[in-house]
């Protein structure tokens, strides 16, 4: 099931794209949420590393996992404190969203209601297309929010 796309209300800076995690990039620009996944062992491995963590193999895939989640931990970002142009998106949330295979991936959580602050709320990973050309990122939304498909 491809992701769900939510706008963004203004630019933000791009993310740093290394080459040995681009095919987490291009899953989101297919609309899809991919991990690694180790070739040897099968472990699906986040944070992404040249080098599995379980069998030190240099071998992965990038799979698509599942996009529903639950909220480990999240904050309201209340004041932008590096690049400017989070100023025009603050407050918002971040945080840690447990998704499948014990995976926990970090990021901003759309919310209107405040209850994707509370640890256990169910989200869903969202693509949030960058304007102007710019990189497309993840993110997550709570049912309250809206996401076009």
């Amino acid at each position: 099931m491809p992701l769900d796309k939510l706008t963004e209300v203004a630019p933000r800076p791009d993310p740093v794209v290394h080459p040995e995690v681009a095919g987490f990039w291009v899953g989101l620009a297919d609309g899809e949420l991919r991990v690694q996944v180790c070739s040897v062992c099968g472990t699906y491995r986040y944070p992404f590393a040249p080098v599995c963590f379980n069998c030190r193999s240099f071998e992965s895939t990038w799979e698509p996992i599942s996009p529903d989640g639950v909220v480990a931990a999240a904050v309201r970002v209340r004041r932008a404190t590096g690049e400017q142009e989070w100023q025009a998106h603050v407050p918002f949330l971040s945080g840690i969203v447990e998704l499948e295979h014990g995976l926990r991936l970090p990021g901003r959580i759309a919310c209107t209601c405040g209850e994707a602050l509370r640890r256990g709320t169910a989200v869903r990973a969202v693509v949030m297309p960058a304007g102007g050309g710019g990189i497309d990122v993840h993110g997550f939304a709570h049912s309250c929010v809206s996401a076009n498909g």
